[in-house]
């Protein structure tokens, strides 16, 4: 079984073209097989080569990031895409075009001074996503080889059959742990939602599900860069039957309203001297390498609201996320996960399966319809 991931890097500019060759040539498990300075010649090695992973820049002369992006993903499904962007208002919305489009994460291109820090900058956040990328191939071959269904994290302990829904527990039968569960939420107040790699697409499919006289508040956290979640709040608006947006320093929360945390910032819920819930924003120091954090964020949502809270945590790297949960199912909160089948990464789920802090264990096409059955119905 092959396990050295093969990268194609994309982009017209020869400085950045080294700089990444450079970075993926002295990863471990990992090969470079080619570069390009356009989305034609790309596409000719990928024919050629077939890589697992294909680093692409969003402009670029003759066949930009996106065209590419789109041609990759019709002729080889199986082959990752991770686009290369930059930090301002028209790449982050081609960017969030291109996570629509089927991306599979984007990168920064780093503006600092100094070049061995970007170069350094660089390193961290593809070492990140290539590690991704591999357990994503690991998990196909496995699947191929086995006809099971793949295995991206250490599979977790059985949960007492009193503990999970049996009909929300996936075809593969993954379980998690049992938790102690102090009792039952008598309603929910509002819904707190952590997701990162995966997540825009996973935000677009659920949101447009929920009624337009949504009854409750939304909180979310999604793991993206300053100005990408201003982007992402206005995409999923103009979809949604609900009001999206970026959330705002003294923001109050109002019912069918979803408040996304802005990138680069903790995103927190507290009470103001009238006792109504009200949005602050802080730059302290991340938390699990996140600002914001999905721990930061539900942590102040089991202080503000106690435990008449439903989380769902989406797809994404990382455990980011665990210690937020528990605190509010201490309370009496209610907690749902997306399945492995349909997240990108059961990273964060998988985390909190693990913990044993999850009720249900819930597959992306159906997690609309039980957040608005457990807060508006109270089937729980």
């Amino acid at each position: 079984m092959e396990k050295d991931l093969k990268i194609l890097v994309v982009d017209d500019t020869v400085t950045y073209r080294q700089i990444l060759s450079k970075i993926v040539s002295n990863f471990k498990n990992a090969e470079l097989i080619g570069t390009a300075p356009n989305g034609k010649i790309a596409l000719s090695k990928i024919g050629l080569k077939q890589p697992d992973l294909v680093l692409i820049d969003v402009f670029m002369p003759e066949m930009d990031g996106l065209e590419t992006l789109a041609r990759i993903k019709k002729q080889y499904p199986h082959i990752d895409v991770i686009m290369l962007t930059g930090a301002d208002k028209e790449h982050a919305n081609l960017t969030m075009k291109a996570l629509g489009a089927g991306a599979l994460d984007f990168i920064l291109k780093p503006r600092g001074e100094s070049v061995d820090d970007n170069i350094a900058e660089l390193q961290g956040e593809l070492s990140r996503l290539v590690l991704m990328a591999r357990t994503r191939k690991y998990s196909r071959q496995a699947r191929s080889v086995s006809g099971t269904a793949p295995v991206t994290k250490t599979p977790p302990l059985p949960l007492k059959k009193t503990e999970v829904k049996k009909t929300e527990v996936p075809e593969k039968k993954t379980a998690v742990k049992q938790r102690i569960y102090k009792g039952r939420p008598d309603r929910i107040d509002i819904v707190a939602i952590g997701v990162s790699t995966g997540g825009p697409n996973a935000l677009q499919e659920i949101i447009p599900g929920l009624d337009r006289e949504f009854p409750i508040p939304l909180v979310v956290v999604q793991h993206m860069p300053a100005m990408f979640t201003a982007s992402l709040a206005a995409r999923l608006d103009t979809v949604s039957s609900i009001k999206v947006v970026e959330g705002k320093d003294g923001d109050r929360l109002e019912k069918g309203v979803m408040y996304i945390a802005p990138g680069g910032l903790h995103m927190i819920v507290r009470r103001d001297r009238l006792s109504n819930k009200i949005l602050a924003l802080s730059d302290s120091p991340p938390v699990n390498s996140c600002r914001p954090s999905v721990d930061v964020l539900f942590q102040s949502v089991a202080k503000a609201y106690g435990g008449n809270v439903l989380t769902a945590i989406l797809t994404g790297m990382g455990n980011d996320g665990v210690s937020g949960v528990a605190e509010i199912c201490r309370k009496g909160g209610y907690s749902i996960v997306q399945d492995e089948k349909t997240s990108v990464i059961w990273g964060m789920p998988g985390a909190v399966a693990d913990a044993g802090e999850a009720n249900e264990i819930v597959s992306l096409d159906r997690m609309a319809q039980r957040i608005m059955a457990i807060v508006k119905r109270g089937q729980i």
